[in-house]
């Protein structure tokens, strides 16, 4: 049986350009290939994991499995990637909260988004929604902002997760608005979601999939998204761009990473086989169904997003004053 090239290339033991003019050597161990998720099986990450591996397996003639390594925020998987071996068999599923709001904001985090992994490719993006009851009076973003300026009890709004990206969206709203926007952190969209629609709390910011179905039956208003455009899923709802808002057209992302010894070539088998598996029409219809997009990047493209995710947040969470421990 014909080796797959990952492997050779992978696990060798010669530099690529002997490696390209000899047979690789046999390797001792021949997968499978382990798709490393910090968050528990039938959450969004993982699912997303798992639409992926039969297809990647296929592309790269090697077993795939979903292994779900959870805790800290994600903080457990990627340190479990980054110690371990450069070979193109351990691959982690990560997202920007893993690595870019969790090295901005907790002093216990032993990764270097940066140097200490090397990019794959983007995998897909997602939409956060500004979400108030149906019975609030108010059917945009400066309608709102208009009544917590008024009544301190209309400034709070629910965040899935202490430190997330939608809690410093909000942060960020406010202080540009000047108005003191209160951040009210949940254990999960799902209670965020309970309490918008119980009427317990004025506003939530959390992705779009928790939003959706309710805004379509009436349950609540979404009243914008972040982004460049229009969600797909929301085509009625506009942009915090749009409403004059320029600093949230870059949306959150999910995206696969080796530890930073990986061979070049080696990632670069990896990327086309991601590339091929984005292209397929039923793993679209899958991530859409997670309110997600297809988005593939090159590596570079996502190691430069990282930066500036870096850059663009750092100031925003400095400013805010938060601080995890």
């Amino acid at each position: 049986m014909k080796l797959p090239a990952l492997l050779k290339i992978a696990l060798a033991g010669a530099s690529l350009c002997v490696a390209a003019a000899a047979p690789a050597q046999v390797p001792t161990q021949k997968g499978p290939l382990k798709l490393i998720v910090g968050y528990p099986a039938g959450g969004s990450a993982d699912v997303q994991a798992r639409t992926l591996a039969d297809k990647l397996a296929a592309e790269l003639g090697v077993a795939v499995v979903v292994d779900n390594r959870t805790g800290a925020g994600g903080q457990i998987a990627a340190d479990y990637v980054r110690a371990a071996a450069p070979d193109g068999l351990t691959v982690l599923l990560a997202n920007m909260h893993m690595m870019v709001m969790l090295p901005l904001t907790s002093k216990s985090v032993r990764y270097d988004p940066l140097k200490d992994f090397k990019a794959v490719g983007r995998i897909a993006s997602f939409y956060e929604g500004i979400a108030v009851p149906a019975e609030l009076p108010a059917s945009s973003v400066q309608q709102w902002l208009d009544l917590a300026r008024k009544d301190s009890a209309k400034a709070s709004y629910g965040v899935p997760a202490p430190g997330s990206v939608a809690q410093f969206m909000g942060y960020r709203l406010g202080a540009e608005a000047k108005v003191p926007l209160v951040a009210a952190p949940y254990r999960g969209a799902a209670p965020l979601v309970q309490d918008l629609l119980g009427n317990q709390i004025a506003a939530g910011i959390t992705p779009i999939a928790d939003l959706v179905a309710y805004q379509q039956s009436g349950k609540l208003k979404v009243l914008a998204v972040n982004g460049a455009k229009r969600a797909q899923l929301l085509p009625d709802v506009p942009t915090l761009k749009e409403l004059g808002q320029p600093h949230f057209d870059n949306l959150e992302w999910t995206g696969l990473f080796v530890p930073a010894a990986t061979p070049a070539a080696t990632v670069e088998q990896l990327h086309a086989a991601l590339n091929k598996v984005l292209a397929n029409k039923e793993v679209q219809e899958r991530l859409q169904k997670l309110s997600s997009e297809a988005s593939p990047s090159s590596s570079e493209e996502l190691a430069r997003l990282i930066a500036d995710d870096l850059q663009r947040w750092g100031p925003v969470i400095k400013a805010s004053g938060f601080t995890s421990e």
